[in-house]
């Protein structure tokens, strides 16, 4: 049995070329979470959803089949094109790389959604780079169920004065010495990221936890943090190009 869902808010996580003139695209839509569907025609030059399926656009669509693979339709911009370079435009990219890799398809994940959409408006603001793509991946942790819990290992209070190690199934260990410091990660746990000791713990701890989800296949778009890369803007040049070459 066919069927269809009309008008649902959406993002483009990743397309690439499919046949002469289509792509296969995979989304985060609000109700219905990752979404691979076809785009028929789009990439036709004179298509004008060519410049529409393109992430960071706000879009509203429509798709139907009863398969994995949906049918899209009646794609629609839903506010403007946000105008973000170089490191920002990493960040997006790497969060599209980890929804596209971590999230199944058709289950809903309306928080991280909500959370996306933050993330690329705060993103558009001066010094909100890392705390914006920390409270994202913390948020997706949380909806894989594998959330940050700060307390220690026996659920206890984090204590100021101590260090801790993070183990990404059993929580923090105390430490006598080369461990995060308590005072800091009480601060981290109230999303207070007002010191550079702050941001490079909270960077840290996302990266022991999201590793054992990502596995031993590198995320591609890591490597778009690299200096000659993140520093190019903006972003206009950039984007089109992912959908004619598939990357």
């Amino acid at each position: 049995m066919i069927t269809s869902v009309h008008c649902q808010p959406a993002y483009v996580l990743h397309s690439r070329p499919y046949k002469e003139t289509s792509a296969l695209v995979s989304l985060l839509t609000l109700d219905y979470g990752r979404i691979d569907g076809v785009a028929r025609g789009v990439r036709q030059k004179k298509s004008r959803n060519r410049a529409l399926l393109q992430p960071l656009q706000p879009l509203q669509l429509s798709w139907r089949g009863s398969s994995s693979l949906k049918t899209l339709f009646d794609i629609e911009p839903c506010g403007q094109l946000p105008l973000l370079g170089g490191r920002a435009l990493s960040c997006v990219l790497y969060a599209n790389e980890l929804l596209n890799r971590l999230l199944l398809p058709q289950e809903a994940v309306p928080e991280t959604f909500r959370e996306y959409a933050l993330m690329i408006a705060q993103l558009q603001q001066p010094g909100q780079l890392e705390p914006s793509l920390r409270s994202f991946e913390w948020q997706l942790l949380e909806t894989l169920g594998y959330p940050l819990v700060f307390s220690d290992d026996q659920g206890g209070q984090l204590k100021p004065d101590q260090q801790y190690i993070y183990h990404w199934q059993s929580g923090f260990h105390p430490v006598d010495q080369g461990g995060f410091a308590g005072d800091v990660l009480q601060a981290l746990s109230e999303q207070n990221w007002s010191s550079a000791d702050a941001l490079k713990v909270a960077k840290k701890l996302s990266r022991i936890a999201l590793q054992p989800l990502i596995g031993d296949k590198p995320l591609l778009s890591r490597q778009l943090f690299q200096p000659s890369i993140a520093n190019q803007n903006p972003i206009q040049p950039h984007l089109p190009a992912l959908l004619d070459s598939g990357q």
